[in-house]
């Protein structure tokens, strides 16, 4: 159950936050990046992070769904492998019963 919460949380926040940064992006070349920009490294930092904890797929897929930084070739091949891994993890905790551990 806990896990199960956790894996939706995650990958909202990953939905959430590339759709947060596609607006920045968009929003900055309207006013022709007048003020600070987002620094590349946060971002990259901040994608890398959310990946890694649970939401890398949704990383993926909204990374084409909302055309953000497809040209970042490290991003386009870590996130792949950290899905693969998350998937991995998740569905060997599921199995292992994991989830029900806490209210036992």
């Amino acid at each position: 159950m806990i896990l199960t919460v956790y894996i939706l949380a995650i990958n909202f926040y990953a939905f959430w936050l590339i759709k947060s940064l596609k607006d920045k992006e968009t929003g900055k070349r309207e006013t022709e990046k007048s003020e600070g920009a987002l620094p590349m490294e946060k971002c990259k930092q901040k994608l890398i992070v959310t990946g890694a904890l649970g939401g890398g797929l949704t990383v993926y897929i909204c990374m084409f769904l909302f055309k953000f930084r497809r040209n970042d070739l490290f991003l386009m091949v870590l996130m792949p492998i950290l899905a693969v891994l998350n998937i991995y993890i998740f569905f060997l905790l599921y199995r292992s019963g994991f989830s029900f551990l806490l209210f036992r």
